[in-house]
């Protein structure tokens, strides 16, 4: 009735314990589903229950079934109690469809899908919309309907990935793996999605190009392939949300990282992107690109090419994003209507059959399955928020009641270029090292973001106090501010007398080996985390610190078992990571 989870016990009540019997039966999203409508259905009341405040009033189902809209208030009920999400539905990290979608209902059903709720800081959290309770004849009522599971026909999650959400699917790369190849095999690089995956007919796919300066047009994936040279870019791509778990309960105050996916540090890789150039399309589409690219013409007002996907949630609300315009048509953007990646068919979980290609930038801005380009005055309005990097002060909860701090929040720009950034692959955090070893080889992976190169990158094994160059390896050449892959790097660090003195005394040792990178601008890693936090978990880069001992009782080394494969700077995470597998 009992498991480990990262130095912690929890019991039977873990749903993710649970549904990882539906995994295991077999990999595909139906039975994964299956196992969980009844897993959760044990599990929500163990992990809920609650004494009700007095003061609050009891409402019939037929009152929360009128509140079902932002004009009308949006009233949910989970376990008995009714909430007013009316203020935070347009925070709602999965977009505002998603709150929509329950309104005037209960979230059992809809949270039996969408299992990351149940972490264990949502509902608390939630505490602050709480209203009053459902008549108890009413409770069982709430409930009583089926939500049709809409990934039941997405491709099925990768065995070599780290689930960290099933639904949507979105899996992280083991950090142990990157460094085996320069180039991460498809199965291998991680998935990131929004929405249930589009299952779409090559034949009848067609992409619109709309907007200011260009002639309404609309290409099939044939013109992509047949009216516009193939270009080739090898880039990395990475979740702008990466180590998003570092930020967790960071401050001390219960605060907790803003919504999902809680990435430890696997969501990033490298692979080779086949497809047409963006500024080609749009030249084609009437746009004077080379003579905007030289300054010489302008849009007047006109910044941004909105991307949409033809993925989209239970509403309708299709994903979308922006990049600039000027990213766009720049002969050294490399932006890519990709329709390959590494020399093979775009796959479904990545885009099928054409995805956008935005070298540098954030990986929400990669738009997958893309359905229109517009260029427009700034980003996409509705349903998905653009995350910006706020300043420290810039609280959860007004990120969450976006539109009753919007004239804050919208005075930091959303996130493109991405910052520099280093991982230490291996040796993995906890390793425990046996009395005989002589040095501790460090690999790991480095990007400068934006296109900057890697100009060093420094290692330690004492938490920083004491650092040294490792050696580099970057196997293709690319040009200066379009360093769009990463680099390797490794070095074998000697274990110094002192601590060799320490382990002839049979004393344990337990290291710190670190990684900071510097870019080709010389920007460098901060050391610390908290002087950078910001409530989204965005942009996260800080010092990569993985704990090791060494144990002179040991004869071998031994690499940590069980939890989740991938672990948070520092090794520890500061509650149980729930997850549905591991490598």
């Amino acid at each position: 009735y009992q498991r480990r989870v990262h130095g912690t016990f929890a019991d039977v009540k873990d749903p993710m314990l649970l549904t990882r019997i539906g995994r295991d039966a077999g990999r595909r999203w139906k039975s994964l589903a299956a196992c969980t409508t009844a897993g959760f259905a044990f599990s929500f009341g163990l992990l809920y229950a609650k004494e009700k405040d007095s003061k609050l009033p009891t409402y019939a189902l037929e009152e929360v079934q009128k509140h079902c809209n932002m004009e009308d208030r949006v009233w949910v009920t989970f376990k008995g109690s009714v909430y007013d999400m009316t203020d935070f539905a347009p925070g709602h990290p999965g977009g505002t469809g998603r709150v929509l979608m329950a309104a005037g209902g209960d979230l059992e059903p809809y949270w039996t899908i969408y299992t990351q709720h149940l972490r264990g800081h949502i509902l608390p959290w939630m505490q602050r919309y709480l209203i009053g309770y459902l008549r108890e004849e009413d409770v069982p009522k709430a409930k009583d309907f089926q939500f049709p599971n809409p990934y039941v026909n997405d491709p099925p999650p990768s065995p070599y990935l780290l689930t960290n959400t099933a639904c949507p699917y979105n899996a992280e790369s083991p950090v142990a793996r990157l460094t085996d190849s320069y180039i991460t095999p498809i199965p291998l690089h991680f998935v990131r999605n929004h929405c249930h995956v589009p299952d779409i007919d090559a034949k009848e796919y067609e992409l619109t190009i709309d907007g200011a300066g260009v002639t309404p047009t609309t290409l099939t994936l044939e013109d992509l392939k047949t009216k516009f040279p193939k270009y080739e870019v090898v880039s990395v791509i990475q979740c702008n949300g990466n180590r998003r778990e570092d930020y967790h309960m960071l401050l001390g105050d219960g605060q907790p990282a803003y919504g999902p996916p809680h990435w430890v540090a696997g969501a990033i890789s490298n692979a080779k992107w086949g497809g047409c150039r963006m500024r080609d399309v749009l030249n084609y589409c009437g746009l004077d690109v080379d003579a905007m690219a030289l300054n010489q013409k302008d849009l007047p007002g006109i910044t941004d090419v909105q991307l949409e996907g033809h993925d989209m949630d239970e509403l309708g609300n299709h994903y979308s994003a922006s990049i600039p315009l000027d990213k766009a048509i720049d002969p050294f953007g490399d932006v890519l209507l990709a329709y390959e990646m590494n020399e093979q068919t775009l796959p479904r979980s990545f885009g099928y059959p054409v995805r956008c290609l935005v070298p540098g930038n954030a990986g929400a801005r990669n738009v997958k399955y893309i359905k229109n380009i517009t260029l427009a005055k700034g980003g996409p309005a509705g349903n998905w928020k653009q995350y910006a990097l706020h300043a420290p002060d810039v609280t959860i909860e007004k990120i969450a009641e976006f539109n009753h701090h919007k004239a804050e929040l919208e005075k930091d720009p959303i996130v493109q270029e991405m910052p520099v950034q280093s991982i230490i692959c291996t040796p993995s955090a906890n390793t425990v090292f046996g009395a005989n070893v002589d040095s501790i080889s460090v690999k790991g992976i480095a990007w400068g973001g934006g296109g900057s190169a890697i100009n060093r990158v420094d290692v330690s094994l004492d938490g920083g106090k004491h650092f040294t160059r490792a050696e580099l390896y970057k196997p293709i050449k690319q040009r200066r501010n379009r360093e769009w892959g990463w680099y390797h790097f490794s070095k074998d660090l000697p274990i110094p007398d002192p601590v060799k003195e320490q382990i002839r005394s049979g004393k344990v040792v337990d290291l710190e080996l670190t990684s900071k990178a510097l870019n080709g601008s010389w920007n460098s890693q901060p050391e610390r985390p908290e002087p950078y936090y910001n409530a989204h978990g965005v942009c996260v880069n800080h010092w990569y610190r993985v704990p090791v001992t060494i144990d002179p009782s040991k004869a071998d080394t031994t690499k940590p078992t069980g939890g989740f494969g991938n672990a948070p700077s520092g090794g520890k995470f500061k509650s149980p990571f729930l997850n549905f597998n591991k490598p």
